[in-house]
């Protein structure tokens, strides 16, 4: 088999927590503020938890109960903590087979689908990104301002789980365009149109996680408790909202190469 292709991996990919630690840290590399060092240990953790897995596995929300919960007696446990990890492996595995099941029915629905009904399936799932989209900004601001953010990792596995359906269901439209419809030119669009989409989910998190950090600042919490601090966070955030913003447009220079196909293929 051959191995995936950067487009294709990124296309795997829901809500990457460490990818947005990676987008910041490239920033520190050119003299900017932020490094990985700077993010707190219990947002790295949870982000770790919150990735998706090879085969598009994506993290039930009960695991974010293991993120930071060390405690003094913890070794007098280690027969209930192997219990605990047989059990979320088991867990893990039972999702994982769903989730090749799910992929197997929505290939075997979109095969003998026409052109014109793939591409109206492609648009769609945009529609129900743009609505998770939504979801995912509002549930941030309810935790901004309620100042808990113990609720942010299970809205990251929430919406964590609707992109991935959402994914899974383009993929499979690009791959029955390829393979039954053999239109290279069609799937090569939709490739383009996953990468921006992962990008755009990529720069989202890595906001995110500036938000948090300039909320923590605001409170007085960490190193972020100072004014400078507060500017320079208050600057990045401008930063990737501006390359959010190019990115949509990106996204939108796709879907509009792709409604124009749509309208020859009436």
């Amino acid at each position: 088999m051959a191995p995936p292709t950067a487009a294709s991996s990124a296309s795997k990919k829901g809500i990457a927590i460490q990818e947005a630690l990676s987008i910041l840290s490239d920033r520190a590399k050119t003299g900017e503020h932020i490094s990985k060092k700077s993010v707190s240990d219990e947002l790295k953790g949870r982000g770790q938890t919150i990735d998706i897995a090879e085969e598009l596995e994506f993290t039930n929300p009960a695991n974010f109960s293991a993120c930071d919960c060390a405690t003094a007696g913890a070794a007098d446990n280690d027969d209930s903590e192997n219990s605990g990890d047989l059990e979320q492996d088991a867990k893990h595995e039972a999702m994982k087979q769903a989730r090749i099941k799910r992929g197997e029915e929505i290939k075997s629905k979109v095969r003998s689908m026409s052109i014109s009904d793939l591409l109206g399936m492609i648009f769609g799932a945009q529609q129900e990104r743009v609505s998770t989209y939504k979801i995912y900004e509002d549930g941030l601001s309810t935790i901004l301002l309620s100042r808990d953010i113990t609720d942010y990792p299970a809205l990251c596995a929430k919406v964590t789980a609707s992109f991935s359906v959402l994914s899974d269901t383009i993929n499979a439209a690009k791959s029955s365009l390829l393979e039954q419809h053999k239109r290279k030119d069609i799937s090569t669009v939709v490739e383009q149109l996953q990468k921006h989409e992962c990008d755009k989910l990529n720069f989202t998190a890595a906001l995110h996680l500036e938000r948090l950090r300039l909320n923590n600042s605001e409170l007085g919490v960490g190193n972020d408790a100072d004014e400078r601090a507060a500017k320079l966070l208050k600057e990045s955030i401008q930063t990737l909202k501006g390359k959010i913003s190019i990115t949509v447009q990106s996204i939108n220079e796709s879907i509009d190469e792709l409604r124009c196909i749509a309208v020859d293929e009436e």
